[in-house]
């Protein structure tokens, strides 16, 4: 609903994100020639237009293909070029790291690639939710290295480098981060309780007729029209889930019957959300628009506002500071890297 930029592992660290899990396996084609020229120099080393595409090119598509119905042409190749920005900055990073990681003689077993190889194949087991057999999924895998133009030797030493980067950054930032004291987790504790309670929730399913901000007024009609009949259909007592399987546009929720699970209020549009909260549980709201279509909402469950206890929360308040230590201080460690690097950067192309 919410345009959201999948951001792959979200549980870990930015700087912990390594590229290359996100570049080969982004499910992309390139949409034109790619020009191999250097646009960025890092010392002694080179980021070519070709490897910044790899990256570039599936995070653009993606913001293209979420925002293109909530956002204009202008307002989406801003978003576009502040993201091409923050890529090549962390590319940039990602050689920084690199460098000094090689200058500490640090090493990486060979048992260790196999294992970070092992840990990407099993992103291939499963396909449309269905378990793939080995063969299948070692199929698929070469497939994704084939698209991406690499050899399993450049795979490996893509592997090799992403761990020898987190070798360093366990070495010279985690490592050196102390753990939130008890007062400093009730501190923060006092100090952000009420946005720490469970907040009110809502199970819903939903029904999309997809429509964008700049479609024609035949086109809206065609679209409304068309949930209106899913509306007779529901008021027929015809089931939810199963039209919804048939007739929802939102691919995402469609197959799971329209379900979206519990939503709290912040995840959806408003005009989304005002609906989903104020319609009784088991009941079908009336048709309604967001920038998005048209929807009809089936309210499964409901529930109320909680307050969470200091302990209850304090394991997950302990990862969450420690997370911020450690950004803290992976900026000031590229700081340094960055004040005694020679950086230049080209245009980069279009």
């Amino acid at each position: 609903m919410k345009s959201r930029l999948n951001n792959v592992l979200n549980s870990i660290p930015k700087f912990l994100l390594l590229i290359v899990m996100f570049t080969l396996f982004a499910n992309y084609t390139p949409l034109f020639a790619i020009v191999n020229k250097t646009i960025a120099k890092v010392n002694d080393d080179v980021i070519l237009q070709t490897d910044y595409d790899k990256v570039a090119n599936p995070v653009v598509e993606q913001i293209k293909s979420n925002y293109s119905d909530t956002m204009t042409k202008e307002e989406i190749e801003k978003k576009i070029t502040e993201i091409k920005k923050e890529l090549l900055d962390q590319m940039i990073d990602q050689k920084l790291l690199l460098q000094e990681a090689k200058k500490r003689d640090l090493k990486v077993s060979k048992r260790e690639v196999d294992n970070g190889i092992d840990t990407v194949k099993e992103r291939f087991q499963k396909r449309d939710g269905k378990t793939l057999t080995p063969t299948e999924a070692e199929t698929e895998f070469n497939a994704e290295l084939k698209k991406q133009n690499l050899t399993m030797n450049q795979f490996r030493d893509k592997i090799h480098d992403d761990l020898l980067i987190n070798k360093l950054i366990e070495s010279d930032i985690i490592s050196r981060v102390e753990k939130p004291t008890e007062q400093e987790l009730k501190e923060y504790y006092e100090k952000n309780k009420d946005k720490l309670d469970d907040p009110e929730k809502v199970s819903v399913r939903h029904i999309l007729t997809r429509v964008s901000k700049n479609a024609s007024i035949k086109e809206k009609s065609q679209a409304l029209n068309k949930i209106k009949e899913v509306q007779k259909k529901l008021k027929n007592s015809e089931d939810f889930a199963k039209l919804a399987e048939e007739y929802s546009e939102d691919p995402g929720s469609a197959k799971e019957g329209g379900d979206l699970g519990f939503i709290v209020k912040g995840m959806m549009v408003k005009s989304f959300e005002d609906v989903a909260f104020k319609t009784p549980v088991g009941e079908v709201s009336d048709i309604f628009e967001t920038e998005f279509g048209y929807h009809i909402i089936k309210v499964d469950a409901k529930k109320a506002k909680q307050k969470r206890t200091y302990e209850q929360v304090k394991d997950d308040l302990e990862k969450y500071l420690r997370s911020e230590k450690n950004q803290e201080q992976y900026v000031k460690y590229m700081k340094v890297l960055r004040d005694k690097a020679s950086i230049s950067v080209d245009n980069v192309e279009k």
